[in-house]
This record gives C-alpha cells, structure tokens and sequence, in this order.
C-alpha cells in the first residue's frame, strides 16, 4: 500500500510538472489587421504574412506594420503572468521549466487591428537615395563581425 502510495505521488508530480510549457507555452495566436489591409506583417524583422492574417507570437515580439505609401506601423506584444503555472504548485522544477521556456509569462492579446497613415515610409525614401547611390567601400571585421559600407548619394 505504501509503495502505491508513493509511486502515485511520483506520477502526479511528474504529469504536473512544468504545467505552463505543456499546456499553454509561450506563444499565442494572435489576429492581425491593418486599415487599409493589405500590409505586411514582420515578426522581428522577419516578414511573416500579409495582413489580415493570425500568426503565434511570444511576449516582446516587434511587430511591423508595413505598406508601400503608408507610414510603418509598430507593436510589441505584451504579456501577463500565465496562471496555469500555479498548477506547478510547489515543484521547483515545474517552476524552473517553465521560468526557462518562457511560459510563465504569455501574450495578453488576441487581436491587433492598426490604422495607417498616408505618407512615406522611411524605408521607402531611403530606397529611393540608396537607388541613386554607389558604393564607394565595404570594409569587413571578422573580428567584431561587422560590415561598414560607404555610399555615397547622387541627387
């Protein structure tokens, strides 16, 4: 009887460990919109899709907003504590587990509609200069891991 005891113990704190990162982990689906739509949706500089669009996103993720004649728009996702890790109860690993995979924190937010407005994008006039440029020198440092270019602008 004690060792059903005991080795029903040991099965419940390792079913309930690290709750968080099991059940619910760190990224959420989130619903992006942008007015007009149409624009694309970067995810820490990577594009991602083409709003309206839903994509799993984590706490701190930078979220741009581009299209071409409109200025660019930007959100860092927020978050809130993850109450399903207070199933970890008093597991120091369960805790640990999900302290580590980011899970004791998640994305608050399930929709994020942004208005653009008319303009130029910064991206879009420096195109345009870097379009009438020529590059005059490319230094490399492999040492720092660095690449200096000089342009030099033509009007």
């Amino acid at each position: 009887m004690k060792i059903q005891i005991i080795s029903t113990m040991i099965v419940f704190c390792l079913l309930f460990t690290s709750c968080a990162t099991v059940f619910t982990g760190a990224k959420r689906s989130v619903l992006f919109e942008s007015n007009p739509t149409g624009a694309k949706v970067f995810v820490n500089g990577f594009e991602q899709c083409t709003s309206p669009c839903q994509i799993k996103v984590k706490k701190d993720d930078r979220i741009d907003f581009k299209l071409e004649n409109f200025k660019e728009k930007v959100v860092i996702m927020d978050a809130d504590f993850n109450l399903v890790s207070i199933i970890n109860g008093f597991s120091i690993i369960g805790w640990g587990i999900d302290a580590i995979s980011g899970s004791l924190q998640r994305v608050n937010t399930k929709y994020v509609k942004v208005d653009l407005e008319k303009g130029i994008s910064n991206t879009v006039s420096i195109n345009n200069y870097l379009e009438k440029g020529n590059i005059t020198k490319v230094a490399i440092n492999t040492e720092n891991k660095t690449i200096e270019t000089t342009i030099v602008l033509v009007r």
